[in-house]
């Protein structure tokens, strides 16, 4: 984007300010999105919804998907009040629909809304960071930020477990939203005492954007919606409708990702893809597990939030491991051993769906599939960046948080679908589930072989791109 004037530096003050307003925020978001997962089974079975489990739970990703689309041109355009404040607001107002709804049909209502704001609130906090802190302290913002998701992960699912045990799980909902209200001055001052900047962007190719948005996210929650017909209620226009809904899903997010990407062309389209599926694979069985956990093993929410908390906990030192890695040759590999330990966990799960099997095991798989993803994920950020020419990279990260979103919201709703499919089978419907997700973990095994570029031969043309 061009600039008519030098570029504002905020202040030391201001930027301890946005520093650790930015970070609170992202902390309330982080936390809300970990602690969903463990209260999720109580709140469908208590608004008689279990039929809507993976509905309820991949709703919000896929609006956040139309929105996140949207917020870099809309910033750009209109600068970053109007985007935080209305995102701000529907994530709150989407969190106390969710914490009053006496029906699953109107908690659902508020998952969406509450989706459609938090793809809002991030962007606006990066252009801030961008635009007004100096380079050589981005990195500490940017460490910050990390770290704001680091922690909720850690200790989002034992709290949401013991408050959905012990008071009630609307507490889950309630808590962020009052959070939020009393963060209101300090973000508003935030704003007040940081310099004034201009935004010359137009609004020109929202209308674009807009569209192939909502055809994404749309295509997602229809995807989602129908994974909430039982299993007697399946005919060939479900079928149809799925198969349909799939193939829009991916053919309207196209023109938004790097040329190539649905193709899984070698480089940077197929990092971008490889970060869809190997997240979309994780969140989607691990949306499971505190239901498995609770119905096979007779497992309390409090300890199957635990279980979660073990995967975030190798998450993070997978991603410390990764970061120590500097030897290009050995970085190159980086991708393959963690898409392949993420496939050992997630296999380990399988045997847990019978409840003679021990759900220690469970544990132990769940760590280890926290620690391959925990290489792979942060390592592909930088490595499709690296690919990336530095005028670029601003579209490259928006595809990496698209694809993100986006595999998360398809691998839900397949889940969802599958499980759907045989409900009310027990053991065997945990089963299907875990042995379906586990070929999709597999699949990202083989697409890791294609995130690094063609090597380029002595004497041809080099081509980075090439199939």
């Amino acid at each position: 984007m061009k600039r008519t004037r030098p570029q504002p530096t905020a202040s030391e003050k201001a930027q301890r300010w946005l520093l650790w307003t930015a970070t609170a925020i992202i902390t309330a978001i982080a936390f809300e999105a970990l602690a969903v997962t463990t209260a999720m089974p109580t709140v469908t079975r208590d608004l008689d919804g279990e039929h809507l489990f993976a509905l309820a739970n991949g709703i919000t990703l896929a609006a956040q998907l139309i929105t996140t689309a949207l917020a870099g041109q809309w910033v750009d355009a209109k600068g970053v009040k109007p985007a935080l404040f209305i995102g701000l607001s529907a994530f709150a107002v989407g969190l106390v629909i969710c914490t009053a709804a006496p029906t699953i049909e109107i908690f659902t209502i508020g998952r969406l809304v509450q989706g459609l704001g938090g793809g809002l609130c991030v962007v606006p906090l990066y252009v801030l960071v961008g635009r007004l802190v100096p380079a050589a302290q981005q990195p500490k913002f940017f460490a910050f930020f990390a770290a704001a998701w680091v922690v909720p992960s850690l200790v989002g699912p034992a709290i949401s477990g013991f408050l959905v045990q012990q008071i009630h799980w609307r507490w889950v909902f309630a808590i962020v939203p009052t959070i939020l209200v009393f963060m209101l001055p300090a973000i508003g001052r935030v704003l007040a005492i940081l310099p004034p900047m201009e935004f010359t962007g137009n609004l020109s190719r929202i209308p674009r954007t807009a569209l192939l948005a909502f055809g994404t996210g749309g295509a997602a929650i229809i995807l989602q919606v129908l994974s909430g017909t039982t299993a007697d209620d399946f005919t060939v226009f479900t079928y149809v409708a799925i198969g349909v809904s799939m193939v829009a899903a991916l053919a309207f997010v196209r023109p938004l990702l790097p040329p190539g990407t649905i193709s899984l062309r070698r480089g940077l389209p197929s990092t971008i893809a490889f970060r869809g599926i190997i997240n979309g694979t994780f969140i989607g069985i691990e949306i499971y597990l505190p239901l498995m956990l609770q119905r096979i093993h007779g497992w309390d929410p409090f300890q199957a939030g635990l279980t979660l908390t073990f995967g975030s906990i190798t998450w993070a030192l997978g991603s410390f491991v990764q970061a120590r890695v500097v030897d290009p040759d050995k970085r190159k590999h980086i991708a393959t051993w963690g898409a392949f330990i993420m496939l050992v966990g997630c296999v380990m799960t399988i045997p847990v769906a019978w409840s003679s099997v021990s759900p220690i095991l469970l544990i132990i798989a769940w760590s280890i599939a926290g620690l391959g993803i925990g290489m792979a994920f942060p390592a592909m950020a930088t490595h499709a960046l690296s690919l990336t020419p530095i005028e670029k990279q601003g579209g490259t990260s928006s595809a990496l948080q698209l694809s993100d979103t986006l595999g998360a919201s398809l691998a839900i709703a397949v889940a969802g679908i599958v499980f759907a499919l045989i409900a009310g089978q027990g053991t065997l419907s945990f089963f299907v589930l875990l042995v379906v997700m586990s070929g999709l973990a597999a699949f990202a095994l083989a697409v890791s072989f294609r995130v690094e570029p063609k090597v380029t031969v002595v004497g041809l043309p080099n081509s980075v791109d090439s199939r």
